[in-house]
């Protein structure tokens, strides 16, 4: 529950991070964040599992799961990038624990509604209209929203997890990607930003490689 509310809240920063963002700078692509553990050898691991559903993050203490057609495609776009990097998968959870890593993929969607106007302090200040006025001011609410999501994904070693971690069943990521901005109202047209996501993941992480 904890590792949850801790992806909940650094994919909420993601997305969140200013308060009152200016609409006409919201890029029409997901912004692709990467890190990695530099000590990992990537080449020394050679398959995979991942689940066939993706972990929704969000403030329910139950877990929650996407496995729609939009939700595979996405599953399968993380799967080709690995295959193609040289990992094979493990696709039976009855062998999951043969896999030497684990990905972890996680989705968060979020609508954000902002008021303004109607309360003090709301001045737009401008010399333009003259000195005469002080500014101008909207005598009434001005609400408006948008919506934005990210996408998580990580890799986990499950070949050797560190020796101070392994008596609480912890495993240690040596790999994240972040993939957030705004959601559209056009379901294709978000797929297609999250499949490129992937993709720009790991287009940034050229270590990622069974073969190096």
């Amino acid at each position: 529950m904890k590792k949850l509310f801790f992806l909940l809240c650094l994919a909420l920063g993601m997305v969140s991070c200013e308060k009152d963002p200016n609409l006409d700078d919201l890029s029409s692509q997901l912004v692709v964040y990467t890190d990695y553990d530099k000590n990992a050898a990537f080449d020394s691991f050679q398959t995979y599992y991942l689940p066939d559903s993706i972990l929704l993050l969000n403030s329910s203490k139950n877990k929650t799961y996407w496995s729609d057609e939009n939700a595979q495609a996405i599953i399968q776009e993380v799967a080709n990038n690995l295959n193609e990097r040289g990992y094979v998968r493990i696709t039976d959870p009855q062998f999951k624990s043969d896999a030497d890593l684990g990905v972890q993929v996680s989705y968060l969607a979020q609508q954000t509604e902002v008021i303004t106007g109607n309360y003090p302090g709301n001045w737009w200040n401008c010399a333009y209209w003259g000195s005469y006025w002080g500014g101008w001011y909207y005598p009434y609410p001005l609400t408006y929203s948008y919506n934005t999501n990210a996408l998580v994904m990580e890799l986990l070693n499950l070949t050797n997890p560190t020796s101070s971690l392994q008596s609480s069943n912890k495993l240690p990521v040596i790999w994240y990607a972040n993939a957030s901005g705004y959601k559209y109202g056009n379901s294709d047209y978000n797929l297609d930003l999250l499949l490129d996501a992937v993709d720009q993941a790991f287009e940034q992480s050229s270590y990622i490689s069974a073969n190096n």
